[in-house]
């Protein structure tokens, strides 16, 4: 039987910072992946917001290797159509410079470079092990089991993300269901040296990311399309009950997408490096777990911390703060000899005093808005693209409408009642 001051299970963001900054405070850390590699079995479908990581090293874009791809300077909300798309640019030089907003990133180059962080720390991480069960006596956590063998630990953080089974099957963790979860599927599609500069007319570091409301297979989600170095990342987030009502298999909704005509012209020419997918927690507020116990606690996507505004998806900088924030909490009941609940229980507070709560309890509603509102992902868009469609439309039987008459006519979407696009603009303005 082996012994660690703290065991680390799952080496995403959350894991590799919460084992980096136990380590670095004089724990004794065990860092337990069951990917062959940190990084091999995580997916991001959403920008890396840096100022966690900032905090946590200073000037990382300077550091080689490189952990981090793009600095995204423009974004572009797009309502897509079987046919048309309608686009919103928001575009500010500002991003792209020093201390930088958001980062696209490669998970399996950003997680290896981080659990090389933890490794330097002092953690020590293993790979390809699947943790079986996690140890309890007298109803504490005191390690975990694999394969028969125990290690023992006085502090058990788990990040395993959404589908973390062995918090499940102890009962840390409910079982995500339904409305609460999503799927997240992605590509990264490599183009030859220089292009990405040259279709997306980026200089330097600079990137550019897509956000796209309305799915042309007619499943309910969006999608994304964001520039790396020499590649784009792109896939979809579908919500997990649309999927199975639909019956509709996830790589048909992606090949779908990627033909859709605003998109295809973003990709031509592509070659296909990568293929990945991932559970989402969509729950916000109603589904997080407990984040603390008597021996153990939850970081990142585990503990339900994401959000989505719309605008942007919150997944990796909570990620990486909670995962700081216990191992600091791990490390100092270490050191007191005390890792009861009571002591544990700092953690939770220290999540409260953060961003990351504070941000989720600034937006409790929002996965009721995207869950009730049928128009977004279908009649919007329509009504959006059949509008612009009008005005910028010109021919020669001089009975061209005017403004209020296209609104009007656009308005007069057989799926969508005025008074459920009114509820709708009232739930957005509460919600987001």
């Amino acid at each position: 039987m082996e012994r660690f001051d703290v065991v680390v299970v799952g080496a995403g963001l959350a894991g590799t910072a919460a084992a980096y900054t136990a380590a670095k405070a004089g724990a004794q850390v065990l860092l337990v992946e069951r990917g062959t590699a940190a990084g091999t079995k995580n997916v991001s479908g959403g920008l890396l917001y840096t100022h966690v990581l900032g905090q946590m090293f200073p000037r990382f874009w300077e550091e080689e290797p490189c952990p981090v791809e793009r600095a995204i300077d423009r974004n572009v909300l797009t309502f897509l159509t079987p046919s048309q798309a309608t686009s919103i640019e928001h575009f500010d030089p500002s991003f792209s410079q020093p201390p930088y907003n958001s980062w696209s990133v490669l998970r399996s180059r950003l997680d290896s470079w981080l659990a090389a962080k933890a490794e330097g720390a002092g953690a020590l991480p293993i790979y390809g092990v699947r943790v079986d069960e996690l140890v309890r006596e007298n109803g504490r956590v005191v390690g975990i089991r694999q394969e028969g063998d125990e290690i023992r630990a006085d502090v058990v953080i788990e990040a395993e993300g959404v589908n973390s089974t062995t918090s499940q099957a102890a009962g840390l963790v409910p079982e995500a269901k339904g409305r609460c979860v999503g799927i997240g599927v992605k590509q990264v599609i490599g183009l030859p040296p220089g292009e990405v500069e040259r279709r997306f007319q980026l200089r330097g570091v600079a990137g550019t990311q897509y956000t796209t409301v309305g799915l042309p297979s007619g499943v309910v989600g969006g999608g994304f399309v964001y520039t790396n170095r020499d590649s784009l990342s792109i896939g979809l987030i579908l919500q997990l009950e649309s999927v199975a009502i639909t019956k509709t298999p996830m790589f048909e909704v992606l090949e779908t997408f990627k033909q859709h005509p605003f998109v295809e012209r973003l990709i031509q020419g592509g070659t296909l490096l990568e293929y990945s997918g991932c559970y989402i927690g969509e729950g916000g507020e109603r589904a997080r777990p407990a984040p603390s116990g008597d021996g153990y606690l939850i970081a990142g996507s585990a503990a339900g911390l994401f959000l989505n505004t719309g605008f942007t998806l919150r997944g990796m900088d909570f990620a990486l703060e909670s995962g700081r924030l216990a191992g600091e909490i791990a490390a100092a009941a270490v050191k007191q000899k005390n890792p009861s609940a009571g002591f544990l229980s700092r953690y939770p507070a220290a999540l409260a005093q953060s961003f990351v709560l504070r941000e989720l309890q600034r937006f409790p509603r929002y996965p009721e808005f995207f869950e009730h509102s049928r128009g977004l992902y279908r009649a919007y868009p329509k009504i959006l693209n059949h509008l612009l469609h009008q005005a910028y439309s010109v021919d020669t039987s001089g009975g061209r409408p005017r403004l209020p008459q296209m609104v009007h006519g656009a308005l007069r979407d057989p799926e969508l009642h005025p008074f459920e696009a009114l509820q709708d603009l009232w739930r957005a303005m509460r919600t987001l």
